[in-house]
């Protein structure tokens, strides 16, 4: 069996057992956090010290322990639904808490593991939780089509 596939497989067994459950909305909150209105970025990727890419900032090594979803890392973060299933997979594997809140998803999705834990990540929370709070989160799936 595949490294791919044994990942994929850890990644979708991690979300059965998990019962904690990512809403819609809290997903779409951090979409709109991590690229200021849930865009798809132009470039998809950006320069620098280590690269973030698409809508929801991810770097590889975030794709990587989430799954290797889509095969490839740059066709991965340039697909909406590709990007969608690494930051599900990688929460599912990261997020045990089964009270866990959009907060703990939002934290541990910019921070990691222990990103609930960590004071760097609130300012993030604060963005997603306006985000919850206000309705800014408008983007449907069918917005993700070109």
């Amino acid at each position: 069996m595949s490294k791919f596939c044994i990942t994929t497989f850890l990644a979708v067994f991690a979300s059965l057992v998990n019962p904690q459950t990512l809403t819609d909305d809290c997903l779409a909150c951090m979409c709109y956090a991590s690229s200021d209105g849930c865009v798809m970025p132009d470039p998809v990727c950006t320069d620098g010290e280590m690269e973030v890419c698409g809508p929801f900032a991810i770097t590889r090594i975030y794709w990587m322990e989430a799954g290797w979803f889509g095969g490839e890392f740059h066709t991965c973060v340039e697909d909406w639904q590709c990007n969608e299933d690494t930051v599900r997979g990688y929460l599912a594997k990261f997020v045990t808490d089964v009270n866990a809140t959009c907060e703990d998803f939002a934290r541990t999705h910019v921070g990691g593991p222990h990103g609930p834990d960590a004071d760097s990540t609130l300012p993030y929370w604060h963005e997603v939780q306006s985000c919850l709070d206000n309705s800014t989160f408008t983007v449907s799936p069918e917005d993700y089509l070109d």
